[in-house]
């Protein structure tokens, strides 16, 4: 089947007032990526012609530019369901990045929860490169590094291990970060992008992702803003939101809702393939939230679903302490002394038909040893702790 072309571009409603869209620097961009090839499937060989979504994210983010003539757009955040072309166009943006840019000793950076995922970005590029003879002769690809250097500018595309958040001094020009919800917490993501491409005039991170499971993580926080820049209750010229997924009261086994997600269902997915996980997942339980969530792109508090968490999350409701002094009440007590948390749970019984039970949980875990429990749990225990919800004893065990 032959990839759609746009019919007509219009640029992005979060163009600012005073940029300008330069068709020139949005095409060059594109012809660039068009050049390049398919490396995986069927698709292997055949040039990387961009489907209607991909060349509208292309075409915004490299052509629409400020009065000084740099980018406007710094951020960008694209969600997505899984099987879209997601590496592919990262690696893309990647070589573009490095080896189109204009940019002398552009540094570029691929990174991921390990360094295994973001070697998946990597090796797309590599062979990117490996098929497309003009660059084939002005790249070395040093795989072993996973490297890439365009000789021309003596800039570099380098996959970072995930230890790379305790290093600093980068100058960045761009960053690709593959599969953002999969970050165990946030160090890598502002180590690469709170003011490391400043002696930079148009640094592109470029986030690219599915959505995940953990609402306290930093791929959430981004989805939240991009969500709240896309539905005008923030405003933010440098990022760029783009989010393609399903809500959450749609009807998750309607193939309508399938395309809301799936802006490459029929080119890089066959429907067939999306109804037989959705058979799948009617039949079985427990794969309902993984449809929702790698098919649909939509944000599931739990991988395998145990309760549906709408349901937990429609008994919450404020409670006042001084409200039950004096009601019965039963608690339970879970001692721990350094590892597991302690835990102490108040639990008021309705005094009748038409009351409630009223549930007061304390938590504490050891003050020193939080941060080495953030990381090795992957739980923003730290988080909860500035919100109230944890307490924390003195020294490196539970008094």
């Amino acid at each position: 089947m032959a990839m759609r072309k746009l019919k007509k571009y219009v640029p992005t409603r979060f163009k600012a007032k005073k940029s300008v869209y330069d068709r020139d620097a949005a095409d060059y961009a594109v012809n660039f990526i068009q050049a390049l090839c398919h490396t995986k499937g069927t698709w292997a060989g055949k040039p990387f012609e961009l489907i209607d979504w991909q060349e509208q994210i292309i075409r915004d983010l490299f052509g629409i530019l400020k009065p000084n003539g740099y980018r406007q757009f710094n951020t960008a955040y694209i969600e997505i369901a899984k099987k879209q072309g997601k590496s592919e166009l990262a690696a893309a943006v990647a070589l573009l990045l490095t080896c189109g840019d204009g940019e002398e000793r552009a540094e570029v950076y691929g990174c991921a929860a390990d360094r295994q995922q973001a070697t998946i970005v990597f090796d797309v590029a590599a062979d990117m490169v490996r098929m497309c003879p003009a660059l084939n002769k002005r790249v070395k690809i040093l795989a072993s590094q996973k490297r890439i250097i365009f000789t021309p500018t003596n800039s570099f595309y380098q996959v970072l291990s995930a230890e790379a958040y305790s290093k600093h001094g980068f100058n960045i020009h761009g960053v690709v970060f593959d599969e953002l919800h999969t970050q165990p917490d946030r160090k890598l993501f502002d180590v690469m992008t709170k003011g490391s491409g400043d002696a930079r005039m148009q640094p592109l991170y470029f986030l690219i992702t599915t959505a995940g499971t953990d609402t306290s993580s930093i791929c959430y926080e981004t989805h939240q803003k991009a969500k709240d820049i896309l539905e005008g209750r923030k405003v933010d010229p440098t990022f760029y939101p783009v989010i393609y997924g399903a809500a959450e009261d749609d009807d998750w086994t309607d193939p309508a809702v399938w395309k809301k997600a799936n802006p490459s269902l029929g080119i890089t997915v066959t429907i067939d393939k999306v109804q037989a996980a959705c058979d799948s997942a009617r039949q079985n339980p427990g794969e309902e939230n993984a449809f929702r969530q790698l098919r649909l792109n939509q944000w599931v508090k739990q991988s395998i679903r145990w309760m549906p968490m709408e349901k937990w999350d429609g008994c919450s409701f404020a409670v006042n302490p001084d409200d039950l002094e004096g009601r019965v009440c039963y608690g339970g007590l879970d001692l721990s002394s350094t590892t597991d948390i302690t835990a102490f749970v108040l639990v008021f019984p309705p005094n009748d038909d038409d009351d409630k039970y009223y549930i007061m949980p304390f938590f504490w875990i050891p003050e020193d040893t939080m941060e080495l429990r953030v990381r090795r749990d992957h739980v923003p225990y730290d988080v909860w702790h500035k919100q109230g919800f944890l307490e924390t004893t003195e020294g490196n065990v539970v008094h």
